[in-house]
């Protein structure tokens, strides 16, 4: 447990801890877990993946606040998301913006999901994890697209329980990706289902139901330990596997679900609700008790007290330095 925190100078940027073999994520919503971290105590652990998590957040947000969207002003929350820690005492508090694509934000609310929906999903008798697709589209009919997927969903619902007497049981959420080359988007849906035959029942349906879908676009597998995770990660990859994205593709995306849910348990207790709570505080033993406000610095990739001393003490790997300084390919989407 570490009591005295380090000094930020910021001659010394980038340079101090880089470990070379950390993995770098390529979701960081989640897998910041995979970084080696420096401190062993629990809630600074947690509170270094939050302070990567907002280095990467911040490497792509000025893109997006560039491009001068009907999103520009929710862009800017991002921004100040977490920017500055109160402490009083052992407890810590900080303000949050809730948006979809902050990845401080996004590592919560993927917590939440799975501590929420565990004990649900574990009570299912042969759990598949399901992919449906349909052909990818524009960006000017993605979100119309969006909507006739949620209807088509709605009939199928309605058309197992009058045909075969079956309430779907399912977890389900909205995903879309976009393919540079065509661009076009993916818009899909994934589900953790109960069992086998509702499972292929449910894509015999969809396949049926949307046109120019495809059976060999359609996937069913088994779910194991992993497939909860999946299905709570963020609904698109803000950086992808070859750690490049496209801003305008993905202010796309974020405006096409604008107001609408991204996750929605079906035939099951709603236990969990995806949104933040704009406050949240926490007890910490790492630090002594004190009254002090920590402002976060982009340069030192941590919140940082008055006098210099930095907070959580995460140190970027070249890695994670890989994705924080690069510079992005914003060609326009159509």
């Amino acid at each position: 447990m570490c009591n005295k925190g380090s000094k930020y100078n910021s001659s010394n940027k980038g340079q101090d801890n880089l470990d070379t073999l950390a993995q770098l994520v390529t979701f960081p919503c989640n897998h910041l877990e995979n970084s080696p971290l420096i401190v062993q105590d629990k809630d600074q652990i947690n509170l270094q993946k939050r302070a990567r998590a907002k280095a990467f957040t911040n490497s792509f947000l000025f893109d997006l606040i560039d491009l001068k969207s009907p999103l520009t002003k929710s862009y800017w929350n991002t921004f100040h998301c977490s920017k500055t820690i109160l402490q009083e005492g052992k407890r810590i508090s900080s303000r949050y913006c809730n948006n979809r694509w902050c990845l401080t934000c996004n590592r919560i609310r993927t917590a939440k999901m799975i501590n929420g929906y565990q004990a649900t999903i574990e009570t299912f008798k042969d759990p598949r994890f399901v992919t449906l697709t349909i052909p990818n589209v524009k960006a000017k009919y993605l979100r119309d697209t969006i909507d006739l997927m949620n209807q088509v969903l709605r009939e199928i619902q309605r058309s197992l329980k009058k045909t075969h007497n079956i309430q779907i049981r399912a977890l389900r959420k909205y995903e879309c990706t976009y393919n540079a080359e065509r661009n076009d988007y993916h818009p899909h849906f994934h589900f953790i289902l109960d069992e086998l035959g509702v499972a292929n029942l449910l894509v015999k349906y969809w396949v049926k139901k949307n046109v120019g879908a495809d059976v060999k676009g359609q996937d069913i597998t088994k779910a194991d330990d992993t497939s909860l995770i999946e299905l709570c990660k963020y609904f698109t990859k803000v950086i992808a596997k070859d750690n490049d994205y496209n801003p305008k593709a993905l202010d796309i995306m974020f405006r096409a679900v604008r107001g609408k849910r991204t996750f929605q348990p079906i035939g099951i207790k709603k236990d969990v609700s995806e949104d933040i709570e704009e406050i949240q505080s926490q007890e910490i033993e790492f630090k002594p008790p004190q009254e002090q406000i920590w402002g976060y610095e982009a340069d030192a990739y941590d919140w940082v007290s008055a006098d210099g001393e930095l907070f959580s003490e995460y140190s970027p790997t070249v890695k994670d330095l890989s994705v924080i300084n690069k510079v992005y390919d914003s060609t326009k989407p159509k």
